[in-house]
């Protein structure tokens, strides 16, 4: 960049040898030496003009933030003078505008016309700078002073630059290159234009932030006035005078952008930009290039090297501030990009210990198939739900409570996990999700969270091999001296809540919704061995199933009667039936004569009943009753007519169906024996008369 105080465009023409070459070099012809030096007019008289527009902005902003309306009159007036100058220089420079072919006159042409239109805006801002000077020191506006001064010296230079012109027209045809030869400042522009390939045209985009600027410019008035514009938008400002020292407080300093002027003694924009481009550790931070040198090929050449963007002088304090923000934008984005990038790695780790984590956790309620989906899609464990048709299965073994009352807790713990064991693998056989184990119990989803379209029928299959699955419990229970267990096991088709319910830190996929409970009432009429299903389910299976028996129920809560079915075994592809001893029922030599009461529900009745124990098997008896009862009706029942240690062994009870023979007579399917009684019961069946199958 040219300084105040530069020599004149005229200094070094008087003498030039007449060469063809270059500083360089490099031979010029005339229409690129031509260009050159137009491109150094416009270069010269840029540089002053900037200071001008620039500086007056700033005044007329603290002029009317602090209110001194005696001065703003006046700065409007240099300012508007100065971009009227900026226009005309646009205007007369124009390379479109001059015919290369005719240099010459075209010089002498455009020096006449400087003259003449430059003139009054010139002479208009000289003098309002003086006596806005003199104001200044007579009002005691000490804080203006500085910056007028900058301006009535830029237009002091711009001035002699238009004194120089009528000498610069006078250049005879050849003298161009020598002229461009020995003055500095033209040698810089034909080094920087003879650098630059001819292109067709520049494609730019923008977008926006802030940070720590480094302003490089070898001029003091382009780096003071760049440094304050950018300073009111909030950032950190750096300068440097050339290139050189540019490179050496890049080295110790961290920018988040470089705004970088291409004319500059010893070492150009270019080469300066060519450096940060070429090292790895200042590749990414972004350039802005800022110069009076306004040929489109520059702009391009600016960006295929790697700059961001390019700000021609004088400069729009808006669209500079635009320009920052958008590099500024760009890097905060690529810089982010870059963490994420390292953080990936990290994110990869954590995931594969969360990955675990999960594995081994739900791994235990379920199918691999459901944990795989559960770790392809994330959004699975966010906390929320949707309403789901799913299948649920409820388990329970068959008196339970009474039975880990007898055992101790050593015992009961070994007994629930050798038969949650088998039970769990055959759910996760059948892709069922384990929502909830509650003491003996089992609370089995049949569609969540996978999508299952032939649910019920897999519900039902997976049900009949847990029953049939039961006998290889039982040889466990008996190798290690435990009783035997039975289980019943009630199946819903219905609509509920399923998700992820809790809070951020604790929370557990699960289902909500009556037919849950629905579910559990079903499961209450099961004796064990028994698998009892819904209308519902029943509508989703049709005929695939084989029915033993079916009856109509109504569960506490419900408003209308329900049917449930006893299933044996499923058709099709499953091709499953029950395996069960036959219930076989003997007719005792001596009838077995006991007390009874009637439950409903969880409470025992008041009222006591007497009954006789006509016929019997392992599982079973056929009992006369003072009055029938109802099937599916609980019984606790005590033995009569023995001694009191063994009276006070309660046992229960379910009433399955009527003795045809009696209509006092009543099937009931024991739900808990205890050991004294079950002896007793075995005594009598050694004598007994004869099976009677049912």
């Amino acid at each position: 960049m040219s300084k105040a105080g530069h020599k004149p465009l005229n200094a070094d023409v008087q003498g030039a040898a007449h060469t063809s070459e270059g500083p360089s070099g490099r031979r010029l012809d005339g229409g690129r030496a031509r260009r050159a030096l137009l491109a150094n007019l416009r270069h010269e008289l840029r540089t002053p003009l900037n200071a001008i527009i620039g500086y007056s902005e700033m005044l007329l902003e603290d002029a009317e933030d602090q209110g001194h309306k005696n001065f703003t009159s006046d700065l409007h007036r240099i300012h508007s003078a100065g971009n009227q100058l900026l226009g005309l220089v646009n205007d007369i420079l124009d390379p479109a505008k001059t015919d290369p072919g005719q240099a010459d006159l075209a010089l002498e042409v455009l020096a006449v016309k400087l003259r003449h239109e430059l003139r009054t805006p010139l002479n208009a801002i000289i003098g309002y700078s003086e006596m806005l000077l003199e104001d200044a020191e007579d009002q005691d506006k000490e804080a203006f002073i500085p910056d007028l001064m900058k301006i009535h010296s830029a237009g002091e230079r711009f001035l002699s630059l238009i004194n120089d012109l009528i000498n610069v027209s006078k250049i005879e045809t050849g003298v161009i290159e020598p002229y461009l030869e020995t003055s500095e400042a033209c040698s810089m522009i034909e080094d920087v234009v003879c650098s630059i390939s001819p292109l067709e045209e520049d494609n730019t985009t923008v977008t926006a932030e802030r940070g720590s600027l480094l302003v490089v410019d070898d001029n003091e008035m382009n780096r003071d006035l760049l440094a304050r514009h950018i300073e009111r938008q909030g950032h950190t400002v750096t300068v440097a005078a050339n290139g050189w020292q540019a490179l050496e407080l890049i080295k110790t300093h961290s920018f988040h952008l470089v705004i970088l002027d291409i004319m500059m003694p010893e070492m150009n924009g270019y080469q300066v930009l060519q450096h940060l481009k070429e090292n790895e550790n200042w590749r990414d931070i972004p350039v802005i290039m800022i110069s009076a040198l306004d040929e489109m090929d520059s702009v391009v050449r600016c960006i295929e090297m790697g700059a961001e963007d390019y700000l021609p002088k004088p400069f729009n304090p808006v669209l500079l501030r635009a320009r920052i923000n958008s590099c500024l934008e760009k890097k905060r984005l690529r810089d982010l990009e870059a963490e994420q990038k390292l953080s990936l790695i990290e994110l990869n780790k954590t995931l594969e210990v969360r990955n675990r984590f999960i594995r081994a956790t739900f791994g235990r309620y379920l199918s691999d198939e459901i944990v795989n989906s559960i770790l392809e899609t994330p959004e699975g464990l966010k906390l929320g739900g949707e309403r789901r048709k799913v299948t649920i299965m409820m388990t329970d073994l068959r008196g339970f409570t009474a039975l880990s009352e007898r055992l101790n807790p050593e015992q009961v713990v070994q007994m629930l996990n050798s038969y949650f064991e088998v039970m769990v693998d055959v759910v996760l056989q059948y892709n069922g999700t384990i929502d909830e184990i509650i003491g003996d119990a089992l609370l089995v989803i049949f569609g969540a969270p996978q999508e299952m379209s032939d649910r019920a029928q897999v519900a039902i299959a997976c049900a009949i091999e847990m029953q049939n699955e039961m006998s290889k419990v039982n040889v466990k229970n008996r190798a290690q001296g435990l009783p035997e267990l039975e289980m019943g096991i009630g199946l819903n088709e219905t609509e509920v809540i399923v998700g992820n319910i809790g809070s951020s830190k604790r929370s557990k996929y699960a289902v909500v919704g009556s037919g849950v409970n629905m579910t559990s009432r079903i499961e209450s009429y099961s004796v064990g061995g028994q698998i009892l299903i819904s209308e519902s389910v029943h509508q989703e299976t049709g005929d695939m199933l084989r029915i033993d028996a079916q009856r109509d129920v109504l569960p506490k809560g419900a408003e209308m009667p329900l049917r449930i079915y006893a299933v044996a075994g499923i058709a099709g592809s499953y091709n499953l039936s029950l395996e069960r001893d036959a219930p076989d029922l003997v007719t005792l030599a001596r009838q077995i004569p006991l007390i009874y009461t009637i439950l409903g529900g969880k409470h025992i009745g008041k009222e006591r009943f007497k009954g006789l124990v006509a016929r019997l098997s392992k599982k079973s008896a056929e009992i006369e009753l003072d009055e029938p009862l109802e099937p599916l009706t609980n019984l606790k029942m005590n033995l009569g007519d023995v001694p009191e240690e063994l009276s006070a062994k309660d046992f229960y009870g379910k009433v399955i169906e009527r003795s045809g023979k009696n209509g006092h007579s009543q099937i009931v399917r024991f739900t808990s024996v205890p050991p004294e009684i079950g002896f007793y019961f075995q005594a009598f069946l050694q004598h007994a008369e004869k099976p009677a199958v049912i």
